[in-house]
Order: C-alpha cells, then structure tokens, then sequence
C-alpha cells in the first residue's frame, strides 16, 4: 500500500507539472534531437540512391531493395521497441537508456555508408549497404522513438503540444538544411562534385558528428523533463504477452488507424519524389550543383514560413481540417512543373527553371511544416484518447507505430524509385562514362513523370483518410478532464 501511495503521489506531481508552461529554452534544447533525423532523411531522401546507382553503379533495382530490406527489419522492431521505452522500469527513466544506446552506432553507420570502399562490387556491395542501413535504422529507432515519445509527455495542454512538434519539426528541417548545405555546398560543390566518390567520405563522417552532438544535448533536455514525465503502469505481466495485447489493442482504436493509413499514402509518394529529385533536377532540369542546392534549400526554408501559418490557423481551424488543407497542396506543388515543361505552350530555361522550383519548394516545405504540425499533434491527442480507452499511456507504441508506417512506405516508395530508374533504363555509368555523352531525351521525359506527377497521384490519397478522424479540440478537453478525474479518484482510493 505505501509503495501504491508512493507512486499515486508521483504521477500526481507530475501531472502538476505537466500544467507548468514549457520555456522556450527546453523546447529548443529538447527540438535540437530532431536535427539528427533531418540530417539523415537529407541523407537518404538527397543523396543516397543517387549514390549508389549513379556514383558506385549499384542498379536502381538493387539500391531500392538494399533500402526495402533494412526499412522492413526496422519497421518489424519499432512496436517493439516503442512498447519496451513505455515499460522500462530503470533509475533513468523509461526513455534515456533508449536514446542514449541508439545515438553512437546510427551516427557511425551514417559515415560507413557513405564511405563504401571502392573494391565492393556485386553481392558485397549489396550486402555492404544493407547491413549499414540496418544499423543505421534500427539504432535510429532507438533514439528517435523515445524522444518523440517524451516530447508528447512533457504537457497535457491541446496548444502547447502543437507548439512542441513545431519546434521539433522546425528542427528536423534544420537538419535537413544542415545536410543539404554539407553536401552541395561543402563536399560536392563544384561542376562534377555529385559524381566524386571521394567527396561523400567527408559528407558521411561530418554528418555522423553533427548527429552526435545534436543527439547529447536532446538526452540532456529529456534527463531534466524527467519530473514531468509519465512512468511505467503496473502490472501488465511479461512483455511478449504484453506486446501481443497491446497490438490488439492499437488496432481497436479507429483514431490511429486512420493516422496510419495516412502517413503510409503519404510518405510512400514523399519518399518516391525525393529519391528522384537529385536526378530529375540535373538531367531532366538541366541545373548546376548551385542551383540544385537552391532549390533543395527552399523545402527546408519553407517550414519557417508554415511554423508561425500553423501557430495561428489551429486558433481556428481543428486539425485535421488544417491537415487535409495541407497535404493536398503538396499533391498539386509537386505536379504541376514537370507537366508545365513537357506539355505547355513553352519551355522553362535552367535560370527560369530554378527561380520557378524555389518559389515552388518553398511552397512545398510551408505545406509539409503546416501539415506536419497538425497531424504530429493529432498523434499526441490520440495517445491520450488511448489511455481513457485502455487505461495505459502508450506514447512509445504509438510513435513506433507512425514510424512504422512512414518506413515502411519509405521502402516501398525507395524501391519504387529504383525500379522506376531502371524501367526508363536510366544509366548507372554516369560516373565513369565519357563526359557530355548525352542521355535520350524519351529517357529524361520519363524521369520527369516518375519524379513528380506519379508520387502526386499517392500523395492526393492521403488526406482522404483524414475525413474519417473525429477527435476535435472540444473532445480531447472532454478526454483530459475525465482522465484528470479518473487519477484524482485512483489516488484518493489507494491513500
């Protein structure tokens, strides 16, 4: 009984202060996390499948599978890994071990995969690249799922969790920035900067320390959140019995399902797009390294303008309404640029060509920052109507489910990209071949249809599940009071 009045009073604390205002200072400390994710989907989503096919001649078809294999392991083991960072019982809390166990090898399998040596050719290199994005992916999970999760512990308030994913999604795109700038400005700047092997060593290497750095001073915002966090229920009996019922419970709640069939439509039509987009932007668009990097600077660019857009509409506008909105612009901005130069009364030249995909991509990265805010959020609210269904928190299960779904649409929309390179029979020698031998035009035309109008069709199915999801602002208050009740009576029986 005194250790049931011991943790009655403790979640009791906590609940207090969760109700305390979050200062900007922890939420840039804790954001800073985010940088690492965004440096790696930079990584992946710029640079990697360019990297093997058209830098260290891998197949499309080979480099999409390598990419497929390790999202598939990763996504199997995120419920799992999202269930053990809700249970963990340890001094540190239930997400600290988690994060600090994952940061060092994703940071270090990062640098290897860019530093692929030379002489790995055929299976090797294959099997080379799968068991680096593997670890990569799987410690990923450790780190990124438990940080998340505590981000949607550290406040009950509707706003304040809205203003905790924009701080972190403002930092993601930082990283993305980061990433961005290391590789086309730093490493692969320069007319054949993109096809030099030599230069992604430093890119991976520099990138894996930028990760590590951003990595500690997250552990530390969450090590000082600690008092405001949730702690493990109790009870709950071993964890594969455990993992068993919580699944059947995850597939219950209809509010979740809808969110996972919308980030699967999503992210399937995201990844596909900008696996192709360092291709499409110096083949299809003709563009120079300077210029590509413009353009992709301009996505990271736009979430600067939809962080304060999103801040102000969720004063009016419910979530998913907001969501909806945002998720279908993106459909239309990756459209309609690509059929403008194939099928319009004119053709765009390179200069023109980069100022209209800049205004472009920031339109892009407003749309992604404000669709993000609300549908992150929305995730957060659900984890509490869980609770008052269930009667346990499940943050960490949560969060692995949206990151299950977001990978393993990431390698199917990979490998459809790669497939898709190999269908237009793209080349794969660019590195080594003759300088100025042209690609066919019929070629560059199907390159432009793969890497934007075929993505769109997926990215317009998504919002449509969102019509379905009906936890609004003045139900998720009914649900935090009743769950307040709820734990005020709890307490007052076990004192």
């Amino acid at each position: 009984m005194a250790i049931q009045q011991i943790r009655a009073g403790t979640e009791t604390s906590a609940a207090a202060a969760r109700r305390v205002p979050l200062t900007v200072g922890f939420k840039a400390t804790y954001g800073a996390g985010a940088l690492a994710d965004g440096i790696v989907a930079a990584g992946f989503g710029f640079f990697l499948l360019f990297y093997l096919t058209a830098v260290c001649g891998m197949s499309g078809t080979m480099a999409g599978m390598a990419k497929l294999i390790a999202l598939l392991i990763d996504a199997v083991a995120d419920p799992a890994i999202g269930l053990a960072s809700d249970r963990l019982r340890s001094r540190f809390g239930r997400r600290l071990p988690f994060m600090v166990g994952g940061l060092l090898p994703f940071a270090g399998a990062f640098g290897l995969l860019f530093s692929m040596p030379a002489s790995l050719t055929g299976l090797t290199q294959f099997v080379y690249v799968t068991a680096c994005l593997v670890v990569l992916r799987v410690s990923l999970s450790f780190f990124v799922l438990p940080f998340t999760a505590a981000g949607a512990e550290v406040t009950d308030n509707y706003r304040e969790r809205a203003s905790i994913v924009a701080f972190r999604l403002s930092f993601q795109n930082a990283g993305i920035l980061i990433g961005v700038v290391l590789g086309l400005g730093v490493f692969m700047a320069g007319e054949n900067g993109l096809l030099n092997r030599e230069n992604y060593t430093p890119f991976g290497w520099t990138c894996g320390a930028v990760m590590l750095v951003a990595g500690l001073i997250a552990i530390d915002a969450v090590r000082r959140a600690a008092p405001r966090l949730h702690g493990p229920e109790q009870g709950r009996g071993l964890f594969l019995a455990g993992f068993a019922r919580e699944m059947v419970e995850l597939s219950r709640n209809r509010s979740f399902l809808i969110l996972f069939g919308t980030v699967l439509t999503y992210f399937l039509a995201y990844s596909a797009h900008v696996s192709l987009a360092l291709h499409a932007s110096r083949y299809f668009w003709k563009l120079d390294t300077g210029a590509i990097q413009l353009i992709l600077l301009s996505t990271t660019l736009g979430p600067l303008l939809g962080a304060p857009i999103s801040a102000f509409a969720l004063r009016h506008i419910e979530k998913r309404t907001l969501s909806i909105m945002a998720f279908l612009a993106i459909a239309i901005f990756l459209i309609w640029p690509p059929l403008l130069q194939l099928y319009g009364p004119f053709s765009l030249t390179p200069v023109t060509a980069t100022a209209v995909l800049f205004v472009n991509g920031l339109l892009v990265g407003t749309s992604i920052m404000i669709g993000g805010v609300g549908f992150q959020s929305m995730l957060a609210d659900t984890a509490d109507e869980h609770e008052w269904l269930f009667g346990v928190r499940r943050e960490g299960l949560f969060f692995s489910g949206l990151t299950l779904a977001f990978k393993a649409a990431s390698g199917l929309g990979g490998l459809i990209a790669g497939l898709a390179l190999d269908a237009i029979q793209f080349p794969t020698d660019l590195a080594s071949r003759a300088p100025g031998l042209p690609i066919p035009d019929e070629v560059l035309n199907r390159l432009a249809l793969i890497s934007g109008p075929l993505p769109a069709l997926f990215a317009m199915v998504s919002p449509l599940f969102l019509i379905g999801y009906h936890l609004t602002r003045k139900r998720h208050a009914q649900i935090i009071a009743d769950l307040q009740a709820r734990n005020a009576l709890k307490a007052g029986v076990e004192s």
